[in-house]
């Protein structure tokens, strides 16, 4: 993440293709601007389409979309825009946009490596690789700074001072190469996406430093360690789309829900913490709804928590939030959950094989311990989840997982075992005639483990849940029996 060569950055598509299109789409851009004075010109090429349309977001709403020729190009003509963040969109995909009035501003990207090969160009472009290159080196950040949780306050303190100055020292040398004072609004972009990541670092060090050096207690930290904090605005709406202010609020409203329940670990639970925060500090109406859902779907497969404890969350939610929509996939979602019981057998679930046979899933996880696990619609989450896939099978060579497809037509099922290269056995479809289909139906990577006799050992997890793992580690270590 402390790379800082943003404006010098190569991507994977050809030099002399780049300069082609680029120039067609110019001359292109140049001659809309020359008829309208008032007209933002955004287009540009895809490599991989995963559909005919590209969508442009603001505030998760769609303002316009454009339809890809037949040489997977794109234009849009936005009239009197207005400068802000927006979201382009392609197939589930999405990536920051930052417009201006009169930019003329066009995109090269590959489906295949979504993020990693965008490229900005034309006017405007400077500011928008800055952008997607301050992403890319926050990720990369986030994985490689564990190593350093392990530093006293000062030398952790030191580090994260020369990082947030070395960004700094790029961001003033983009301005610097425009040529003129940036919109306040981009400058808050920037220096949002500057120090908020390193804020929520900061929010993680006491507990990874007392994880990784196996301590007791917490670390004594000075006075002004959360100095920034006297600074943060909860309620920035014009900040709520991007990811490294709104991850942050989230981040550090569980940090605090963690201080009192270490507190007083008697009387409270972090989930009913980090809602009784929320509640007190979002005043942004949609904002509180999402973070309350963000609680009620960790509480969900959260099995530590007791039928009291689980009770008295819902009734937070549901008092708190006023989004119809959110509160519906909630009720939903508790009622799958209750359908299932640890212990109890599988019930029958009949599926469909790529060939268009029917099967049962009880009969294919016969006599395995097996995860049953649903594909979420994102193909994002669906990446994400083929690879942590591709290392639990080979960690968990005894451990069965079966694929599960709720949402897509047969083609599309076909073309995506296809290219994740994904074992056909082990791949089923539920159909939406299914009389179970209302159990599982959604958009959500849930899981269901079971043990070697069919009985359930959990009912309810999504696979990136922090819980997900540690039961297969304990079957693998025979903390559960699996022979129930």
């Amino acid at each position: 993440m402390l790379k800082d060569n943003y404006l010098e950055k190569h991507y994977a598509a050809s030099p002399l293709f780049t300069v082609i299109f680029i120039g067609a789409i110019l001359l292109f851009f140049g001659c809309i601007n020359s008829k309208n004075q008032n007209i933002t010109a955004f287009g540009g090429k895809i490599k991989n389409p995963q559909g005919e349309f590209v969508y442009i977001l603001k505030d998760k709403k769609v303002i316009d979309s454009a339809k890809l020729n037949d040489q997977d190009r794109f234009s849009f003509q936005l009239d009197s825009i207005k400068t802000g963040l927006y979201i382009f969109k392609h197939g589930e995909e999405f990536q920051y946009l930052y417009l201006e009035p009169k930019d003329s501003l066009l995109i090269y990207l590959n489906t295949w490596d979504f993020d990693e090969s965008l490229i900005f160009s034309g006017k405007g472009s400077a500011k928008n690789n800055y952008l997607i290159n301050l992403y890319l080196d926050q990720e990369k950040n986030e994985k490689n700074f564990k190593y350093n949780y392990r530093l006293k306050e000062k030398e952790f303190t030191e580090l994260i001072e020369k990082g947030i100055q070395e960004k700094l020292n790029t961001y003033n040398r983009l301005i610097e190469s425009e040529g003129e004072a940036p919109s306040p609004f981009f400058e808050k972009l920037a220096k949002t996406g500057i120090y908020f990541p390193y804020y929520y670092i900061k929010e993680y060090y006491p507990f990874n430093h007392k994880f990784y050096l196996k301590l007791k207690d917490f670390p004594k930290l000075s006075e002004n360690f959360y100095d920034y904090r006297k600074n943060i605005n909860f309620n920035d709406e014009s900040l709520l789309d991007y990811a490294p202010y709104s991850v942050y609020i989230k981040i550090h409203l569980y940090h605090l829900a963690y201080v009192i329940n270490n507190d007083v670990p008697d009387k409270t639970n972090i989930e009913q913490n980090y809602m009784n925060l929320v509640n007190e500090k979002i005043h942004i109406e949609k904002f509180k709804n999402e973070l309350l859902a963000s609680s009620m779907w960790k509480s969900l497969s959260n099995e530590y928590l007791s039928v009291q404890e689980f009770n008295n969350l819902q009734k937070c939610f549901y008092q708190n939030c006023s989004d119809e929509k959110i509160v519906a996939e909630i009720k939903k979602s508790i009622f799958q959950k209750e359908q299932l019981k640890k212990g109890e057998p599988l019930p029958m679930l009949m599926v469909s094989t790529l060939e268009g046979e029917n099967i049962s899933i009880n009969e294919v996880a016969k006599n395995n311990t097996a995860v049953i696990y649903f594909w979420p619609k994102n193909s994002g989450s669906a990446e994400l989840l083929n690879e942590k896939l591709t290392k639990l099978q080979k960690k968990y060579p005894n451990v069965l997982f079966i694929g599960i497809e709720r949402n897509k037509n047969k083609v599309d099922w076909e073309n995506f075992i296809a290219s994740k290269k994904l074992e056909k056995n082990n791949q089923f479809s539920l159909p939406k005639t299914s009389e179970k289909y209302t159990w599982f139906e959604g958009d959500m990577a849930r899981t269901i483990i079971v043990n070697s006799k069919g009985h359930i050992q959990s009912p309810y997890l999504f696979f990136n849940d922090m819980y997900f793992e540690k039961y297969l580690k304990n079957l693998k270590a025979n903390k559960i029996s699996i022979l129930q």
